[in-house]
């Protein structure tokens, strides 16, 4: 007992600082998952709060894109760009792509295998092709724009092998949900062409927008994340990522789109608005180039050093996933190989 509130006390301060933060779990922080502060409204201030910054943001990054492409993300709430490279340059992109070997990090979920390098400022150096996409002042605009951080992007090369894990397990990508409760973005140029074979990306257009209904089901689902024990019930998620029902969007007045996109599309989308992975029919490829920016929500600036920031959050998101390897790799859930992507 003691000992508990030892650590209770200790850990506080941290709890604290994740409310006026990214912080998002219901299960791993008390203040997040009091039943009686999101019943007076906690969870639903900080939705609201991090809607108003984040449109207050844009407004001042506006010049960055062009007004077109503005329109797009606040109304639909993706970007969506086909043939985005020059055909020669995206050929030597893909094949350098699949052609890389390097260190690899590779988990199950569901039926599928997903592998994923991160792709540091030093390892596109080595492709050139790469750190050319990488810096191309269009897509450079763009994330900075869509984050409303002016921070590039990270930057992953991904790989899903469809239906490569003989013994299925549940697959939380497959789930129609929000990443978390602020606006953020996730980009994917696509190496791949992508259809019903090899699992389209699912969106939700509009959904993005927080209008009186998504309040309310915020509000009832903040109820609901932070219920303990034989209360949950069972196949809910209690990390902030909430999941929605198909009932749930047609109240809402929402319906989900597929993209079946040619390879060279390349899509950004703010993961605040609903998404899934689409289930791949056939044993199949898809790779991307996989580019996602979070930041405080509750910050109301950005940065004036858009380079030396994004130079800074790779190093500590870096030290993040080795920190994260060996938890994963001891549970089972993760293997890290030196080697390249497969691509039967």
């Amino acid at each position: 007992m003691a000992k508990l509130l030892i650590r209770a006390i200790w850990k506080w301060p941290q709890w604290l600082l994740e409310v006026f933060s990214w912080g998002k779990s219901f299960k791993n922080n008390p203040i997040i998952g009091s039943y009686w502060l999101n019943l007076c409204g906690l969870h639903v201030a900080r939705v609201v709060l991090a809607q108003v910054l984040f449109r207050f943001r844009l407004l001042l990054l506006a010049p960055l894109v062009p007004a077109a492409d503005r329109r797009d993300f606040l109304k639909k709430g993706y970007i969506l760009k086909e043939n985005f490279l020059p055909q020669d340059e995206f050929q030597r992109l893909r094949q350098a792509l699949q052609d890389y070997r390097g260190e690899v990090r590779e988990l199950v979920e569901g039926t599928t295998l997903t592998q994923r390098t991160f792709m540091t400022r030093a390892e596109r150096e080595k492709l050139p092709a790469l750190k050319a996409f990488a810096d191309d002042p269009r897509l450079d605009h763009l994330m900075r724009y869509c984050s409303s951080k002016n921070r590039p992007a990270l930057f992953y090369v991904e790989n899903l092998c469809n239906h490569a894990n003989v013994v299925p397990r549940p697959d939380p990508q497959r789930d129609m949900h929000a990443d978390t409760f602020h606006p953020c973005v996730k980009g994917w140029l696509y190496i791949d062409s992508v259809d019903d074979d090899n699992g389209p990306y699912i969106y939700v257009p509009g959904s993005h927008r927080l209008t009186w209904r998504r309040l309310k089901w915020e509000y009832r689902q903040s109820l609901e994340a932070c219920k303990r024990g034989q209360a949950r019930a069972p196949g809910r998620y209690w990390d902030g990522s909430f999941r929605v029902s198909e009932q749930a969007l047609r109240e809402m007045g929402l319906a989900p789109v597929k993209f079946c996109v040619p390879a060279n599309t390349l899509l950004i989308a703010n993961v605040y608005g609903f998404h899934r992975r689409g289930e791949a029919e056939r044993r199949s490829n898809r790779m991307t180039v996989w580019m996602q920016a979070r930041d405080n929500p509750f910050n109301p600036l950005f940065t004036l050093w858009p380079a030396t920031t994004g130079r800074v959050f790779e190093w500590v998101w870096g030290q993040v996933l080795r920190r994260l390897d060996g938890p994963r790799q001891a549970a089972g859930e993760q293997r890290v190989f030196c080697g390249g992507f497969s691509r039967e």
